[in-house]
């Protein structure tokens, strides 16, 4: 697949998706610091749900924690959605959720490949890491006025050329054998965005939960969890909807964790 095939364009990635409620607008920059940044403000305007922002580059990338993400010009998807749903701050792990579903279900359609959800937000391939989502939100008296998820999914850059990241993550072309076209890898994250969101707005959030939980990466695992500076080490014995994960201690003795940096503990 020739580069100049695979460029992303508004008119590329809306085409095919007008039988989507969800897409209302698709905003393309070659280069930016941050879609989030962008999104956020826009929202922060009054620009209506279903806004999409996507880059071929972003300068200043952040996963969880503010990491930076790299991604080299050209090869990823890097796009933020703005969403404006009826929902208390409590539950707003449903969109985390939402897009880690919309994009493990994208790639098993598009390439072929299995992937997992590693708590609370990265997405996974053979225990390596190969996408993320970070979820930011406003909120007014405990009520979310809008959110902002976004994702960075590893598409067709190799990871093996950078040493700081070569170890832990891998792409979809890395795990393929060949490049893979981004514009239909958005596409069908976009349209599974839509489907789940639909389901999320007629009051089926449990239903996504099970989805959710049945790619789960962690569950029954050993891992160590870093979590305001205090670590822990144990199994995972579930993930709550609101996405609390249960650890249990050597001990017996089991902890609610809220959030945190998780290592797996078992051999690839």
């Amino acid at each position: 697949m020739s580069l100049s095939s695979d460029r992303i364009s508004p008119s590329k990635i809306k085409d095919g998706l007008h039988s989507l409620s969800f897409v209302r607008e698709v905003l393309y920059y070659q280069k930016t610091e941050s879609t989030n940044v962008i999104a956020k403000n826009l929202a922060t305007e009054g620009t209506k749900e279903g806004t999409v922002i996507i880059a071929d580059e972003q300068l200043k990338g952040r996963g969880r924690l503010d990491r930076t993400w790299l991604s080299p010009s050209g090869t990823n998807i890097l796009m933020s959605v703005i969403f404006r749903p009826e929902l208390e701050v409590s539950n707003i792990f449903s969109l985390t959720m939402l897009a880690s579903l919309a994009v493990v279900k994208a790639i098993k359609e598009t390439a072929g490949l299995d992937s997992r959800i590693k708590w609370p937000n990265d997405i996974y391939r053979k225990n390596k890491k190969i996408g993320g989502i970070l979820t930011e939100f406003n909120a007014d008296h405990g009520n979310v006025t809008f959110v902002i998820v976004g994702i960075g999914l590893n598409v067709n850059c190799n990871p093996l050329l950078y040493p700081e990241i070569k170890d832990s993550a891998t792409s979809i072309s890395v795990s393929l054998g060949r490049k893979v076209s981004r514009v239909t890898l958005a596409q069908s994250i976009l349209g599974h965005i839509d489907e789940i969101y639909r389901m999320l707005k007629s009051g089926k959030r449990r239903e996504i939960y099970k989805e959710w939980i049945g790619y789960s990466l962690v569950i029954g695992r050993r891992v160590t969890i870093i979590s305001s500076e205090v670590i822990e080490e144990g199994i995972v014995d579930c993930i709550h909807e609101d996405g609390r994960l249960v650890l249990k201690r050597d001990t017996g003795e089991t902890i609610e964790v809220l959030n945190g940096d998780v290592s797996l503990r078992l051999a690839h």
